[in-house]
């Protein structure tokens, strides 16, 4: 790699101790000083090394080999950055925990914390036996009735309502921990 150490505003200029330049892949350098988020690198694959830690070139090396390897510099340690979370990544998360919670607690329901809506939890969907085609939250069908025709959609719902009775007629009706309406029936 060759190591240019000059000022891209005036190449005549060398760079001081106090700039920063970049080291690039394809052999340049350039002056860059922010105080932004890209503090370490500019996005491009180039990482920033304050010119204190590169020596300069001595005068007297006029060929580059492999075996000057302790002219090479160390390049730091680029501190790790934890990506921040949006909004919407910590509403989901939240009720995400809800919804964890509801179904350990055997329940049919839970109220979205943000809109006040009702939800219904994987639990009463899996019992219900097949995808309603509402982009329903927690669908554990995997939409399957989302966006398909009627007839489609039609025959799904029939094959998932017969499932459904073929567990209550060996297991019962459930019992939930918020039972005052019976959800699964609806459709």
């Amino acid at each position: 790699m060759t190591s240019h150490y000059f000022n891209e505003e005036d190449p005549s200029s060398p760079i001081s101790p106090t700039q920063d330049f970049f080291v690039t892949d394809n052999n340049s350098s350039s002056n860059n000083s922010t105080d932004t988020l890209m503090d370490q690198t500019d996005g491009n694959g180039q990482v920033k090394i304050h010119t204190s830690v590169v020596p300069k070139p001595s005068r007297k090396q006029d060929s580059r080999s492999l075996s000057q390897t302790s002219q090479i510099p160390q390049i730091p340690q680029i501190p790790q950055t934890h990506p921040v979370k949006t909004q919407a990544e910590l509403e989901k998360e939240k009720w995400q925990e809800i919804h964890r919670q509801a179904c350990e607690a055997n329940r049919k329901k839970y109220i979205d914390p943000k809109t006040g809506y009702t939800v219904m939890t994987e639990l009463l969907h899996r019992r219900r036996g097949y995808c309603c085609g509402n982009a329903c939250r927690h669908c554990p069908y995997n939409y399957e009735n989302v966006g398909v025709s009627p007839q489609v959609k039609m025959a799904n719902i029939a094959r998932g309502k017969q499932q459904r009775e073929k567990i209550e007629a060996i297991e019962g009706r459930p019992i939930w921990a918020d039972d005052n309406s019976d959800d699964a029936d609806s459709d």
